[in-house]
């Protein structure tokens, strides 16, 4: 029985040895634009630039010139596009400028909308520059807070520059350059920021050999009010499971007025795991005032599934493969044990009979 048990010990521990040898090696496997802006506007204006980009304070109802000087430092003539937009956050935190469509269910007025002459394709000479006005009207509804908007100008109908990055990609960059917009109402009253989570959803944060996994918090601003440069911490829990704990840090987030952006989460080498999770994301600001938020999530085995592959994750068997090990080396040793007992059985009464078989003779003589 000992000879028989442990070559079949051996045998599995080489079975076993393989199958996990083969799970680990499958787990190898800006230039310039040529172009500046400058925010301009006359001695009366109500319009303050100081800052370098538009302070805006006015009457209910009234027109404001906003104006942008556009120098071309290139040395042909070219032509640029020049808009005014609604501001967004996009998901870095930080305010966007440059997209033309904008939505949000709390932003009833939008900069844009309230701008004439927008749209304005401009020629600008080879090395000489030229002055953009569009008229934007005060809101005459009032709101509190203010709104938030950007000049916005990019090179018209021209082919993205190209440079070769590092390992040889080839980059194209087309430019477009921004100048913020705030709008106030004359003896408006003044808004708070208010935060809220709308949704947390899985996401792929990065593919490839490298692939990451988290999930992205839809985080809205619903007031017509911004403070910049928030600092954040980010901390997602596992119902069920006390080990499990992601954390994240972000600096500069300014989530602009009436928007919402999605704040990522990032998993790290972990792949996602179906359940319910807990997120708690705090805002502080200059370290005076916080903002704490809370969401429950769930992941399904279905987007688990999903995302993990997209991402490129491969699904870890080396669980599977210790527990089939453990109980096929349980079967074996249960099989070598009653093959051994049945055998010593086996033995005894052949034994015994023999035993019996003596005695009968010995009487018989």
């Amino acid at each position: 029985m000992n000879q028989f048990v442990k070559k079949l010990i051996f045998g599995i521990a080489v079975v076993f040895a393989i199958l996990t040898g083969l799970h680990f090696g499958t787990a190898q496997a800006a230039t310039s634009g040529d172009y500046t802006l400058k925010p301009t506007t006359s001695d009366d204006s109500k319009v303050n630039v100081d800052g370098g980009f538009y302070l805006i304070n006015g009457e209910p109802g009234e027109t404001v010139d906003v104006k942008v000087e556009i120098y071309n430092t290139d040395k042909s003539d070219r032509k640029f596009l020049a808009m005014i937009n609604t501001a967004y956050t996009n998901d870095e935190g930080n305010p966007g400028y440059d997209s033309t469509q904008v939505s949000d269910p709390n932003l009833k007025i939008q900069m844009k909308k309230i701008t004439e002459n927008n749209h304005q394709i401009v020629p600008v000479a080879g090395d000489e520059s030229t002055t953009v006005t569009f008229k934007v009207k005060v809101p005459s509804q009032r709101f509190s807070g203010y709104l938030m908007g950007g000049v916005n100008v990019s090179p018209y109908h021209e082919k993205a520059k190209g440079t070769v990055s590092q390992n040889g990609t080839l980059i194209k960059n087309k430019f477009s350059y921004s100048l913020p917009i705030q709008l106030t109402q004359k003896d408006s009253s003044g808004s708070d920021v208010n935060y809220k989570i709308n949704s947390v959803k899985p996401k792929v944060i990065s593919s490839g050999d490298n692939g990451q996994v988290g999930v992205a918090a839809n985080v809205a601003n619903t007031k017509n009010a911004y403070l910049p440069d928030l600092s954040s911490h980010a901390v997602v829990t596992k119902y069920g499971d006390k080990k499990f704990k992601i954390t994240t840090n972000k600096d500069n987030q300014s989530p602009v007025p009436t928007s919402n952006y999605n704040y990522g989460i990032s998993w790290g080498d972990q792949p996602l795991t179906a359940g319910k999770y807990h997120l708690k994301l705090t805002y502080s600001g200059n370290g005076v005032r916080n903002w704490t938020l809370n969401k429950d999530f769930v992941i399904t085995d279905a987007q688990a599934t999903k995302y993990n592959k997209l991402a490129g994750h491969k699904p870890n068997y080396l669980w599977l493969y210790i527990t089939l090990g453990v109980l096929l080396l349980a079967l074996i040793l249960g099989l070598g044990i009653y093959l051994g007992n049945k055998k010593g059985q086996g033995s005894g009464k052949q034994r015994n009979r023999n035993r019996s078989r003596r005695r009968n003779r010995s009487r018989r003589r």
